[in-house]
C-alpha cells in the first residue's frame, strides 16, 4: 500500500532535521561559528547556500539508495566508493563520536546550570533515553523524531516571534545598519563548509528509503530535507542576530538568548525542548550505526540481538563523554567540525556528484518511474 504524502515526503525531512539539529545548531554555537561570525547579512546568504547543497545531495543520495536498495550506510558507500568505503566508515564513526561529545557537553552545561544538579547528570539522562529508544527500534525512533520535530518547529517559531516582539528593533538594525563584514565569497565558503559535514546526516534516513515507490518520491523527499532541516536554524539565527556581535563569544548562545528574554518559566520549557533535540540527534546517529551492524548479522542469516543495540549506543556515549570533558565544547565545534567538513566534501559530496550521477545514469528508469 502506498503511504500518504506526509510519510513519504515530509517525514524523511523531519528525521533529517532531527538528526542534524543537535550536532548542527541546537546550542546556537554552530550557527555562530559558521554564520554569525560573518555578520548577519552574510550569515543569511551562507545559510541559503547550505540549504541548496543539502537538498541536492539528499535528492541524489535517496534516489541512489532507492534504485540499488541501499538501506544502511555500509551498503550505500560500498556501492558509491567501492573498496574505499572503509574510509567513510572510519570518518563517520569519528563524526558520531564528535557529535555525541558536543551533545554530552551541552547537556551537562544546560541541565546542571538550570537545575543545579551534578555536572554529569545531563550526559547520564541523555545516554539512558537514547538507550531506551534504540532498544525499541526503527518505528519507535521514527515516531519520536517526527513528533519532536513538530514540537521543535512550534517552539522555534515562538522563539523568533518572542524575540521580534522584545528585540525587533535590534534585529532590524543589525541586519540593515550595524557595521559588519561585507557580503562576499566568505558567505559562499561558509555555506559550503556548513553543508559539508551536515549532509552526511542523510545516512541516518536511509532506513526510510524502503517506503519510496518512485524516483519522484526520492527526489522530492531529498529536496525537502534542505529547507526542513534549516528552517529552525534560520529562525534561531534571526533571534540571535539581535545580540550581534556579543553573542559570538558565548559558549552556549541559546542559553544567552533565552536569558536575555527574562522569562524563567519559559526558559525551562525551551531548554527541555532543546534537550529533546539532543536526544533526537544522538538516537538517529546511533540507530544508523546499529542498522549497519544489523545488516552484517543479516548477511550471515542471523538476527541482531536486541540488547546489543543499547549496548553499542551506551559504549559510544561513554567514550564521547570523556572526549567532551577533555577537549571542551567550543574547541569541539570550532576545530572538529571544520576538519570533518573538508573530509566529507571529499568522500561524500564529490563522489555523489560524479560517480553517484553516473550510477544513476547507467541504471536509468523511464521518466515516470
Amino acid at each position: 500500500m502506498k503511504l500518504g504524502f506526509f510519510k513519504r515526503l515530509i517525514v524523511p525531512g523531519l528525521i533529517f532535521q532531527s538528526t542534524m539539529i543537535g550536532g548542527g545548531y541546537a546550542t546556537g554555537r554552530e550557527l555562530v561559528e559558521f554564520f554569525l561570525t560573518l555578520g548577519p547579512r552574510s550569515g543569511l546568504l551562507a545559510m541559503l547556500i547550505a540549504t541548496l547543497i543539502i537538498s541536492l545531495v539528499c535528492s541524489l543520495a535517496f534516489e541512489l539508495a532507492r534504485r540499488y536498495s541501499l538501506y544502511d550506510y555500509r551498503t550505500f558507500f560500498k556501492k558509491l566508493l567501492g573498496s574505499a568505503w572503509i574510509i567513510f566508515e572510519l570518518a563517520f564513526l569519528s563524526l558520531v563520536l564528535l557529535i555525541l561529545s558536543v551533545l554530552g557537553a551541552a547537556s551537562n552545561e544546560m541541565i546542571s546550570a538550570q537545575f543545579e544538579l551534578p555536572a554529569m547528570t545531563g550526559s547520564i539522562l541523555l545516554m539512558s533515553t537514547i538507550a531506551v529508544l534504540v532498544f525499541w527500534g526503527s518505528n519507535a525512533i521514527m515516531n519520536f523524531l517526527s513528533a519532536w520535530s513538530v514540537l521543535l518547529y512550534v517552539t522555534y517559531g515562538a522563539l523568533i516571534i518572542w524575540s521580534a516582539l522584545v528585540f525587533g528593533g535590534e534585529i532590524q538594525q543589525n541586519f540593515l545598519t550595524t557595521e559588519q563584514p561585507r557580503v562576499g565569497l566568505s558567505a559562499v565558503q561558509g555555506g559550503i563548509v556548513y553543508a559539508g559535514y551536515n549532509v552526511v546526516t542523510f545516512t541516518s534516513v536511509l532506513f526510510i528509503v524502503r517506503q519510496f515507490s518512485s524516483r519522484s518520491d526520492a527526489l522530492w523527499a531529498g529536496a525537502l530535507c534542505g529547507p526542513l532541516g534549516m528552517i529552525p536554524g534560520l529562525l534561531l539565527l534571526l533571534a540571535m542576530s539581535a545580540h550581534y556581535p556579543q553573542v559570538n563569544d558565548e559558549a552556549l548562545p541559546i542559553n544567552f538568548l533565552l536569558g536575555q528574554l527574562q522569562a524563567p518559566s519559559l526558559l525551562i520549557f525551551f531548554q527541555l525542548v532543546i534537550f529533546g533535540t539532543f536526544i533526537e540527534t544522538g538516537t538517529a546517529f546511533l540507530h544508523s550505526v546499529n542498522e549497519r551492524v544489523s545488516h552484517v548479522f543479516l548477511e550471515h542469516s542471523r538476527k541482531m540481538p536486541r540488547l546489543l543495540r543499547p549496548a553499542i549506543s551506551i559504549g559510544f556515549m561513554v567514550v564521547a563523554i570523556f572526549l567532551a570533558d577533555a577537549v571542551g565544547i567550543v574547541n569541539l565545534i570550532g576545530q572538529g567540525y571544520t576538519y570533518a567538513t573538508y573530509l566529507f566534501l571529499a568522500i561524500v559530496v564529490a563522489p555523489l556528484l560524479t560517480r553517484g550521477v553516473l550510477l544513476l545514469w547507467r541504471n536509468s528508469e523511464p521518466l515516470d518511474g
